[in-house]
C-alpha cells in the first residue's frame, strides 16, 4: 500500500479518532500525538492489514491498546522517580485495583455474551462515546430505538452484574 492509498482508506476516520484520542487523553497536544502514533502503527503495518480492518471500530481499537501501552509506560517510568523504595505498598490500594480490573473484565464478558446488536451499541454509546446521531448513521437504527437499546441493555447489564456480585459473595 503506497501513501496515497493509506490516505484514502484511513484519512476519512482522522475526525472520529481525533475525538476518540481527546476522549482518552483529555487534552489536544496529547491527542494529536495519539493520533500520530495511531497512523505511525497503521502504517508500519499497512501491507498486513486485511480488508475488515479498515474499519472505525477496528481504528479505535489500535488507538486504544497504543494508549494503554502508554499509559503502562508512564507509569514503570514514574514509578523509577520515587524516593522512598521501602515503604510498602497500600494493601487497600492494590486490592482494590484489582478488584476494579476484575469488574472491568466480567462487564465487557457480560457485554460480549449480549446479543451482538445490543452490545455493539452499547459498546458505542458507553466505550466509544458516540452520540446517538453517530450511531444512527452506522447502525440505520432511529434515535429513539437506539435510546431504548441503551437504556435496556444497561438494566440487563446491571442485573446481570449483580447476580454476579452476589456469586461471588457467597
Amino acid at each position: 500500500m503506497d501513501a496515497r492509498e493509506f490516505k484514502q482508506r484511513f484519512m476519512p476516520f482522522h475526525r472520529r479518532l481525533y475525538q476518540v484520542a481527546y476522549h482518552l487523553t483529555g487534552n489536544a497536544q496529547d491527542a494529536e500525538d495519539l493520533l500520530q502514533d495511531t497512523y505511525l502503527r497503521l502504517w508500519q503495518k499497512r501491507d498486513s492489514l486485511r480488508g475488515e480492518a479498515i474499519t472505525e471500530a477496528y481504528l479505535v481499537t489500535v488507538m486504544r491498546n497504543l494508549f494503554c501501552q502508554q499509559i503502562r509506560l508512564k507509569r514503570i517510568d514514574s514509578s523509577e522517580d520515587i524516593d522512598d523504595y521501602e515503604q510498602p505498598p497500600d494493601e487497600y490500594g492494590l486490592a482494590q485495583d484489582v478488584e476494579d480490573r476484575d469488574e472491568v473484565k466480567q462487564v465487557e464478558t457480560l457485554i460480549d455474551r449480549m446479543p451482538e446488536r445490543d452490545g455493539s451499541i452499547l459498546r458505542m454509546h458507553l466505550v466509544e462515546n458516540r452520540t446517538y446521531e453517530e450511531i444512527e448513521q452506522e447502525t440505520g437504527l432511529s434515535q429513539g430505538n437506539i435510546r431504548i437499546i441503551v437504556m435496556r441493555t444497561k438494566k440487563k447489564l446491571q442485573q446481570q452484574f449483580l447476580k454476579l456480585r452476589k456469586t461471588w459473595a457467597n
